[in-house]
């Protein structure tokens, strides 16, 4: 019998990961735990993370096979050692050609800028781009995020040009991979996704 396979987010951000696995493994079932209620995560503590992600932890390992993180903040701050999780892959990239987009806490618990990378205060995003998810769900339309151009600008402005990679820390930040890599210029958008689901079909498949 095929896995069932939990993937777990602050909100909606971490849909763009379950419809990867979805594609990528049409023969397992799912659960996803949008934990919308607490959402945001990148803004609270340490203590305030291990405990949301500890309740999604205590269900999804009852009810699913496999569990997966498509959160960023919770990945790179509970590090649970059976769970798959979405990070920035920091350790592949020259720091100082790579702008890392993240949440406050991601950047601290990856140490983004002690390591030199380059980083912009992103800290609305998340939330930015959840309430435009939840419209679009209440609307059905496609989600538009060309509206959050002139944020996006006053952040991302100073970096045009600086970098030739930029590593999204965030599930929520996908939604807006089209508007930041024309602000920045940067082809090159890396966020974590295709790895991820990678490893996990390669446990699924054996």
């Amino acid at each position: 019998m095929a896995p069932r396979i939990g993937v777990y987010d602050s909100g909606t951000g971490g849909l763009t990961t379950l419809a990867l696995l979805r594609a990528k493994l049409p023969q397992c079932s799912f659960l996803y735990y949008a934990d919308t209620a607490r959402m945001p995560f990148g803004s609270k503590s340490r203590e305030e993370i291990f405990e949301c992600a500890g309740e999604a932890l205590r269900v999804l390992r009852r009810e699913t096979d496999i569990v997966v993180f498509g959160c960023n903040t919770a990945s790179v701050t509970v590090r649970p050692k059976d769970v798959f999780c979405l990070h920035p892959d920091l350790d592949s990239c020259d720091p100082h050609h790579t702008l890392v987009l993240a949440t406050p806490a991601t950047v601290a618990a990856t140490d983004a800028r002690g390591k030199g990378f380059l980083t912009a205060d992103t800290s609305e995003l998340a939330v930015l781009v959840e309430v435009r998810l939840s419209l679009r769900f209440k609307s059905r339309t496609r989600l538009d995020c060309s509206d959050l151009e002139d944020y996006l600008k006053r952040r991302l402005a100073p970096f045009a040009r600086r970098a030739d990679r930029v590593l999204i820390g965030c599930s929520h930040y996908v939604y807006a991979e089209r508007e930041i890599a024309r602000i920045t210029g940067v082809s090159d958008c890396r966020d974590g996704n295709d790895a991820l689901t990678e490893r996990v079909a390669r446990t699924v498949y054996g």
